[in-house]
């Protein structure tokens, strides 16, 4: 399933720092568990253009700088890597928005790249309720920058019981302001307690959502991983070495950072692995127990996703 040849799109997880406490974020639900991790390090640029390249990836068509603990835009080296990385393939940030100065905002968004901005409100008191932190006049300050430059905005918002009520507001709020897109987000995550959920039906059997986006995750430590649901226990096995599932146990057996590092492994001979290869195996036989929970149960997020005219 997962060839360097056929890999499209590459989510990638810049840093662990970021400036907000979202309640249902990994940093906060687990913070006893990887909180000597938390602000620390980044993805080098020198490193990210030797590991992504088109000879390595000659199919890659995004690069998604999203991960789980991160906020991408704090990078020292954000604009760079986008200048760099823009030649080559699309380019999407996921962000709260609540960083940086106009100017610097001015200048990626005249990059013409795809921004989500993080808003689940549509005022201060609505957005800090989860954002929490965030400051609604910066972001609004940012993302008219941003936009006005030539950026591609899509305005994401999750619902919650608290802010369910805003929604059509923030679909008015974002048409007016010139957002390309709206998403629309019912969380499967845990530790806000009110966020809305949909239930999905259950598949018939494992279909990988990566695995068919032709889609891999790179997080801030340099380990590459089939998906961003397995990045929690990646995180915490870098962290403590708690194993918590079938996944966690191989990545031991296999040689721990040694087994899908780029520190020390192409993209190519991570694919070609053991690790990818023990993974995609276990469907037929007992499956990752992340891979059962979310791609066969199919307890993860759901997106709307509208253009705005």
């Amino acid at each position: 399933m997962w060839d360097n040849k056929t890999v499209e799109w590459v989510d990638v997880e810049l840093t662990s720092f970021c400036n907000i406490k979202c309640p249902g974020c990994l940093r906060q639900i687990k913070q006893n568990k990887v909180s000597n991790i938390l602000n620390k390090d980044i993805l080098k640029f020198e490193d990210l253009k030797k590991w992504i390249t088109l000879d390595e990836l000659p199919n890659l068509k995004l690069l998604n700088f999203c991960g789980s603990i991160d906020e991408p835009t704090l990078h020292p080296e954000i604009l760079d890597i986008v200048n760099h990385f823009n030649q080559i393939c699309e380019i999407n940030i996921a962000s709260n928005g609540s960083t940086k100065t106009t100017n610097f905002w001015e200048e990626l968004g005249s990059l013409g790249i795809s921004v989500f901005f993080g808003i689940d409100g549509i005022d201060q008191q609505s957005l800090e309720r989860y954002r929490v932190g965030s400051n609604y006049k910066k972001i609004e300050k940012n993302f008219k920058s941003f936009i006005k430059a030539g950026g591609q905005a899509t305005w994401q918002f999750i619902v919650f019981d608290h802010n369910e009520k805003y929604l059509e507001d923030a679909k008015r709020i974002s048409t007016e302001e010139g957002f390309k897109n709206f998403r629309t987000i019912y969380s499967h995550r845990v530790g806000n307690n009110e966020s809305k959920t949909k239930q999905r039906k259950e598949e018939k059997y494992i279909s990988c959502k990566y695995g068919n986006q032709k889609r891999i995750f790179l997080n801030h430590t340099g380990a590459l991983i089939p998906c961003c649901f397995l990045n929690s226990e990646s995180l915490e096995l870098h962290s403590s070495k708690n194993v918590k599932s079938s996944f966690g146990q191989k990545y031991i057996e296999f040689g721990e950072i040694l087994s899908n590092n780029l520190k020390y492994n192409s993209i190519s001979e991570v694919l070609d692995g053991q690790l990818f290869d023990f993974v995609q195996k276990s469907w037929n036989t007992v499956p990752v127990e992340k891979c059962w929970q979310t791609c066969k149960k199919e307890k993860r997020d759901i997106f709307i996703d509208e253009e705005l005219k």
